[in-house]
């Protein structure tokens, strides 16, 4: 066969993506936000200072690094609040700081959705179950491998965030630190208490416990009181429904069995929350993690508002709430495969270049900047406001003239920062405001005419897009999270003879859908292909996908 031996299954957060032109990779943090590429420390020149040392707008904080300035120590300086050094770390896209270099500090979130021209950021979500003394099978991990993990995510600069900033990141309301890591413990087990809560704590680490009701009391299990306790403490306690059971409905169980099992399996446990915590629970791990879409409404229906998963994948803000993805870790896994689970960025350049066929636009031809360096600030003459200002505003237009227009408008919005009366910084950026609008606007229209014809991966591409370009789009972000569903494609290796058109007949049983295999890969309708190509032919909502 001329076909991928596995169908992939993806969430269209990473549509049709994952393969050919996109890759995702672990830990390391991406590039500084809305930025374009990072700048190197910018060193102050040598020769008297003839301006201030830090400028301050409703935006930004613009200083210069002094000896033994960290970024801990500027986030209690100028946001008043130590915790905050991450807004200076992602931005400026490194840890430490040199004497001397400029620091730009945002004063608010600037992204709250993690969509960049690059990619998108991924929220992982781990999830453990017992912690003993020693391994006892696959989920009953070792208190010093437990360290161990503990202490590679703080090493690697992961920030362990509370479930309602995760929650409030997947509403698209909340930035997170680009290492931003979720930790869950299943069913709960006495054993947290003794074993898992000292480590985290040793880090600074919180967690979410989700627990079975039926569980709770018994001879290996936490009590109310404790649980209660760890709420106190700061940790998050949340529903993994009453005994346990699969969710889905049995082979043969009655429409009303099935309605009355799962008003036991999720409103008593809400019942006992009230009773022993004083408030309900509205996150749900589903049993398993298995679910589908007969189970979903009634998860509304008794109050939850988000649920979570066991499928291996990291989380984009975007994600479905009631989908959310959790990665289990097991007893056996070595340091490398811990790793794997720590996916916090997904490459995919989703910026494109306007064409006159937009439809088969190209992300190629527009590049970003170069940085500025202190050399060519410094070659022009002594240090000044007005000459630090302008190797921002130099910096804007190299990335306008790359297309990259949000990076520019925080460039410019920057050099106002430092000189506020810049006339030629306040026109430029006002025109740019101009131009992502309009941009923006065009992207939406043309991303619903994509999806209602079932286009998904390039509908999806205008809608990430229009968030690169204004991460607080309500319009884009919630279509893609509402309307854009996971679906199936497959990867074709192209035979001798082929043609679009023959793979729309061989897939659809319809020739006209070439246009949407077209589409999925960029190329022209007409476009030859070649022997070994590899085509990505996806699954179309409502039509017959045949897999020869």
């Amino acid at each position: 066969m001329g076909m991928s031996a596995t169908r992939l299954s993806v969430l269209v957060v990473a549509l049709m993506l994952i393969t050919a032109c996109s890759t995702t990779r672990p830990a390391p943090a991406p590039q500084p936000a809305d930025r374009g590429e990072p700048s190197p420390p910018a060193v102050r020149p040598s020769g008297p200072v003839k301006v201030a040392d830090t400028f301050e707008s409703r935006d930004f904080v613009v200083t210069m690094a002094k000896s033994g300035d960290t970024p801990e120590t500027l986030a209690g300086r100028h946001l008043g609040d130590p915790k905050k050094k991450w807004m200076i770390e992602d931005y400026m896209g490194t840890r430490t700081l040199a004497e001397g270099q400029e620091v730009v500090i945002p004063k608010r979130e600037w992204n709250p959705v993690g969509v960049f021209p690059r990619g998108y950021q991924l929220v992982p979500v781990l999830v453990y179950h017992n912690i003993s003394a020693q391994e006892k099978g696959r989920l009953s991990i070792a208190a010093r491998t437990f360290d161990a993990q503990i202490h590679q995510l703080h090493d690697e600069g992961f920030h362990a965030v509370s479930l309602a900033d995760f929650l409030a990141f997947t509403a698209g309301r909340r930035q997170l630190p680009r290492k931003s890591v979720l930790l869950t413990f299943d069913d709960g087990y006495r054993s947290f208490v003794q074993y898992a809560r000292p480590i985290l704590k040793d880090y600074g680490f919180g967690a979410t416990l989700f627990v079975y009701s039926d569980f709770i009391g018994g001879g290996s299990a936490l009590s109310w009181q404790d649980l209660k306790t760890l709420t106190e403490q700061g940790f998050d306690v949340q529903a993994h429904s009453k005994s346990h059971q699969n969710l889905r409905r049995k082979e043969g169980e009655s429409e009303a069995a099935y309605a009355k099992r799962l008003e036991a399996e999720l409103a008593f446990p809400a019942t006992l929350f009230k009773k022993h915590l004083g408030r309900s629970s509205d996150v749900l791990a589903y049993p398993f993690g298995e679910m589908d879409d007969e189970l979903l409404p009634y998860v509304g229906k008794y109050g939850y508002s988000a649920a979570f998963t066991v499928r291996r994948q990291s989380n984009p803000a975007f994600v479905s709430p009631l989908k959310i993805s959790r990665s289990q870790i097991y007893s056996d896994m070595t340091a490398k495969d811990f790793a794997r689970n720590l996916v916090v960025f997904q490459d995919e350049e989703v910026k494109m270049a306007r064409t006159a066929d937009a439809r088969l636009a190209s992300a190629q031809g527009a590049t970003q900047a170069p940085p500025m360096s202190t050399a060519a600030v410094a070659a022009r003459g002594p240090w000044s406001r007005e000459r630090l200002a302008a190797s921002h505003n130099d910096r804007s237009e190299q990335l306008e003239k790359g297309g990259l227009l949000r990076q520019a408008f925080e460039e410019r919005t920057i050099a106002l920062t430092i000189n506020p009366g810049d006339r030629k910084a306040q026109d430029a950026q006002k025109r740019l405001e101009g131009r992502i609008a309009h941009d923006v606007a065009g992207l939406l229209q043309e991303g619903r005419a994509l999806l209602d014809r079932g286009v998904l991966g390039e509908a999806q591409q205008r809608f990430l897009t229009a968030l690169s370009l204004d991460p607080t789009n309500r319009t884009a972000f919630e279509t893609l999270q509402n309307e854009v569903r996971e679906v199936m494609f497959i990867t074709h290796t192209v035979r001798p003879g082929e043609t679009c058109v023959s793979l729309a007949e061989l897939y659809y049983g319809d020739r006209l859908r070439c246009e949407v295999i077209a589409e999925t890969n960029r190329m022209a309708l007409n476009a030859p292909l070649k022997a070994g190509q590899k085509i990505r032919v996806p699954e179309i909502p409502g039509v017959p996908f045949r897999l020869p």
